[in-house]
């Protein structure tokens, strides 16, 4: 959502002063982490801000990745912003009334770490130039490696992460959009390694679960999630790929595992929650293509990481 309100002081076109970041008001001024919120942006000269986060249009639905928005002195602008949830604050970028070119961090490093460097400086050898709206409300920016971006100030504005459940309960490790602790029990029941009589894998977990080759410890796997999902009241689909290796001999190679709640409001717009439930196996001696020998050739039995952990988040 995009409003604009201007006093009758405002529309006289007075002389840009030098800005700085207190030329911007944010209210509120502590923002909630971990969702969308509408934030009323006020600037008592007139500026140019430069917002780095998810910005959404609430007409369209429309979500954009970045944003660069001018506002007249005395002028407030509402928008609707994503904080990331596991950060204690955001940065917002201030310069002069029409700006262009924007200095940028560099992908391996967060706005904390370049600010801290001096990032703000702009003396980096690439920027950001400013690119008109295109089917958007909002303008972008584009990275250009020969814009020399010049300086700018820089806001910081405090978030809170208001956690759903305790920290006992796995609420240090959660954004609140889902139960902490259950996802990590989840997580132990499909990677328990527990020693049992289990005739697929010996485990109490779902281990040796890679894709293909016939594996039943693979095939156990798919149908204890099927079994949940239908236990969630899901519908449930399973779409099964298989491929002819070079002995002309057709083995099962995937499944695909879809869970379908229906919804009531809005039947035709999807929601979709998706992760791998494999794991990669263990190298074997001569790290053959598995296609050719007819097992897998690098990973673990267990995969708690990759993808047990994926597997726990969306199952719950």
């Amino acid at each position: 959502m995009l409003m604009v309100s201007a006093p009758l002081s405002g529309c006289f076109g007075e002389a840009d002063s030098d800005v700085s970041s207190s030329s911007l008001q944010v209210n509120p001024e502590v923002l909630v982490a971990g969702s969308f919120q509408e934030v009323e942006l006020t600037a008592s000269d007139r500026i140019s801000i430069y917002i780095p986060y998810l910005i959404k249009d609430s007409a369209t639905g429309f979500v954009q990745n970045t944003t660069v928005i001018d506002i007249g002195r005395g002028d407030t602008v509402t928008l609707e912003m994503l904080v990331p949830p596991r950060i204690t604050g955001v940065f917002i970028l201030v310069g002069e009334y029409g700006r262009v070119h924007w200095p940028i961090r560099e992908q391996s490093e967060s706005w904390e770490s370049w600010l801290s460097r001096g990032g703000d400086s702009g003396t980096d050898s690439q920027g950001a130039i400013r690119v008109p709206a295109n089917n958007s409300t909002f303008d972008g920016l584009e990275v250009h490696s020969s814009v020399m971006p010049g300086s700018v100030s820089v806001k910081f504005v405090s978030s809170i992460r208001q956690a759903s459940v305790t920290p006992d309960e796995g609420g240090a490790q959660s954004t609140g959009l889902v139960h902490g602790r259950i996802v990590y029990d989840r997580l132990f029941e499909l990677s328990d390694p527990t020693d049992t009589l289990d005739p697929v894998d010996g485990k109490a977990g779902y281990f040796d679960r890679w894709a293909g080759q016939g594996n039943a410890a693979y095939e156990d796997a798919a149908l204890y999630i099927i079994g949940e999902m239908e236990g969630f009241g899901l519908e449930v689909v399973a779409h099964r790929y298989e491929y002819t290796d070079i002995m002309n001999v057709q083995n099962p190679e995937a499944y695909n595992i879809c869970a379908y709640k229906w919804g009531s409001v809005v039947p035709d717009e999807w929601m979709v929650f998706g992760a791998h439930f494999d794991v990669a196996p263990p190298a074997n001696a001569v790290l053959l293509d598995p296609h050719i020998v007819g097992f897998r050739t690098y990973g673990t039995r267990a995969g708690a990481y990759d993808n047990s952990a994926g597997t726990a988040m969306v199952m719950e």
